[in-house]
């Protein structure tokens, strides 16, 4: 049986490598639902956010198992309904930069928050998020099909997230490797950020 260090190496390669393209507001440029649902996976920095978030929350477990994420994706779509509608918002690039590293750095504490902090940290970034995929939502795209595809592309980021986290609890020390991942998606955040 594969060690965990081992399987996760891999899971971050892979995810990695079809994440990395730069292109991913260029890729299906006039579908629907389909171009929403994979379009949070060919982008490294929405990647690591929607996963760092679902891992947030199931590092504090609980009720955030549920909220954080849950949290993530409300404001994510508010954030996709006002970028649609063209409602400006500032500071979009540089949330959505930050993210990964703030996020990431979150995990690598491992530090209990209260769950409404986490709520509100994931929230923001989220809205960030959400705004660049409404402003930049293909042309001729259905907007409502296009923010239904993202909505599931991004449940099934944070599921996947869940997972990740479900399996680390099976082993006796799971706090040490989510903050191991946290130190992953802050590196890569800072990868992005100055590249």
């Amino acid at each position: 049986m594969l060690r965990p260090k081992v399987i996760f190496s891999l899971v971050f390669v892979i995810l990695t490598m079809v994440a990395w393209p730069a292109a991913a507001h260029d890729i299906y440029a006039n579908g629907g639902f389909l171009a929403g649902a994979i379009h949070p996976f060919l982008g490294l920095d929405h990647l690591l956010t929607i996963f760092a978030a679902s891992l947030i929350g199931m590092q504090l477990g609980g009720r955030a198992r549920v909220s954080v994420p849950l949290a993530f994706l409300l404001f994510f779509i508010f954030g996709d309904i006002i970028g649609l509608l063209q409602v400006p918002m500032p500071w979009v690039e540089p949330g959505i930069a930050l993210s990964g590293i703030l996020l990431g750095l979150a995990l690598l504490m491992g530090r209990d928050v209260p769950l409404s902090f986490a709520q509100a940290l994931v929230g923001i970034f989220a809205l960030f998020h959400g705004h660049a995929h409404g402003t930049e939502i293909p042309m001729g795209a259905n907007p409502v099909w296009y923010t239904l595809g993202i909505s599931v592309g991004t449940v099934a980021i944070m599921l996947f997230g869940g997972a990740v986290a479900w399996y680390l609890s099976l082993i006796d020390q799971p706090k040490p490797l989510l903050r191991g991942l946290g130190g992953i998606i802050t590196s890569l955040g800072l990868l992005l950020w100055f590249f």
